[in-house]
């Protein structure tokens, strides 16, 4: 009986240890998202503008003076971008982005991914198309993983190699919810013509500016992706951890009520035993 005492002793203590580990995490989940989404909405100006220069340049030019490789339509190869977590303890989102991407992949797509989550499905879909692996990290995302991205998407993109860009992440739509999206980001379409009080003119030209700022617009594209990755990963940790947390203490709670009637049982036993000697005497 002693024994038995000791190890409930043992597993209660366990077990809250580890529902305080996962209070800590979810903690910091928590802390990370808002500095995410504090940094999103500084980007999210800049994103709007550009990209409403980006249309107004489109719809100023000829569908023969769209050459860019950017916004030309040819048929060819694929690059998907998957964007994942490094670390586990997410819960679904892992599997669900897998999954995801194993839909997404076929013999006309090479693949790009960021997070070592996926590297390896990235190895076993698309072996040796594979192309490039790149990390998340767990601090706020950079605006350098951006460069790193455009850098190889170009290569692929600027010498023919590839005629689409898709980007395959966690869209954030709040803290218990993060949907696994595909989206296409090249060829990039002119949006619908908007109605403005006076014509714009462009100097050097739209066919200029475009060249100017495509660049940047894929830039803006792909680092809102990765801010929007990371908050559906620490998103997904925050839920994971409140689960954990939960069902720790509710094993300490079942632990620690098994202790107090094993304890009682014995000291009931001590007191029968006590009874009995005293009348055999």
């Amino acid at each position: 009986m002693p024994e038995n005492l000791r190890i409930l002793k043992g597993r209660i203590r366990t077990a809250r240890n580890i529902a305080q580990l996962a209070k800590t995490l979810e903690m910091v989940s928590v802390s990370k998202i808002r500095r995410a989404r504090a940094l999103a909405d500084t980007v999210r100006p800049y994103a709007r503008r550009i990209t409403a220069l980006t249309n107004a340049a489109l719809q100023s030019l000829e569908p023969e003076q769209r050459t860019h490789p950017y916004l030309s339509r040819r048929a060819g190869p694929r690059i998907l971008l998957a964007i994942g977590p490094d670390k586990g303890l997410c819960g679904p989102l892992t599997g669900n982005l897998v999954r995801r991407m194993a839909d997404s992949v076929d013999e006309n797509t090479w693949l790009i991914t960021v997070g070592r989550r996926m590297e390896l499905p990235g190895v076993r879909f698309a072996g040796d198309r594979l192309i490039a692996s790149f990390r998340m990290g767990s601090r706020l995302p950079e605006y350098s993983l951006v460069f790193e991205l455009v850098r190889v998407i170009n290569e692929q993109i600027r010498a023919g190699k590839a005629a689409s860009l898709d980007v395959l992440y966690g869209r954030f739509v709040s803290f218990f919810t993060q949907v696994p999206t595909v989206e296409q980001v090249l060829p990039i379409g002119a949006a619908a013509p908007q109605v403005v009080s006076e014509p714009l003119v462009f100097e050097p030209g739209g066919a200029a500016l475009l060249d100017a700022l495509l660049p940047h617009f894929l830039e803006v594209r792909l680092f809102d992706a990765v801010v929007q990755a990371f908050c559906a990963e620490n998103a997904a940790r925050m839920v994971a951890m409140q689960n954990a947390k939960s069902n720790a203490l509710d094993i300490a709670d079942s632990f620690t009520l098994l202790y107090n009637k094993t304890r009682q049982e014995r000291i009931t036993s001590e007191i029968l035993d006590l009874a009995n000697k005293g009348k055999k005497k």
